[in-house]
């Protein structure tokens, strides 16, 4: 079941001006050394790394859902092109058959002549 939101739903502000773009970009030793020097308390430091995670989450999700509508489209495409090729070798198989029963009647029809008029046929033409 997917559950699908027209927004992701806000995060509480964070503790310090620190903006999320920036908060997902930083390195965490950055991000440890920026959090220090801004004097924040510990409560204030959870709450940001927490932030950061969530923003993070939210990117990765937002790739796999890209990511899976892609392969989706690739294997569509993919599986439309092989419909294609096998609608293709289905006509080309029946029109195969056909040219094949049109030389078996020719053949059928070469042998009765050749049975009327008396022509020896070689024995491995009688067989078939």
């Amino acid at each position: 079941m997917e559950r699908r939101h027209s927004k992701e739903p806000p995060l509480s502000p964070p503790p310090c001006d620190i903006s999320d773009d920036e908060l997902v970009s930083i390195s965490v030793r950055d991000l440890n050394r920026q959090l220090k020097l801004r004097g924040l308390n510990r409560e204030d430091i959870i709450k940001m790394k927490q932030r950061r995670r969530t923003l993070k989450n939210r990117g990765y999700a937002a790739s796999c859902r890209i990511k899976r509508i892609e392969q989706k489209d690739e294997l569509e495409s993919e599986r439309t092109t092989e419909q294609i090729d096998i609608e293709k070798l289905v006509n080309e198989n029946l029109s195969m058959r056909s040219e094949i029963d049109r030389l078996y009647q020719n053949y059928e029809a070469l042998k009765k002549f050749a049975n009327l008029k008396n022509i020896p046929l070689p024995p491995d033409l009688e067989t078939l």
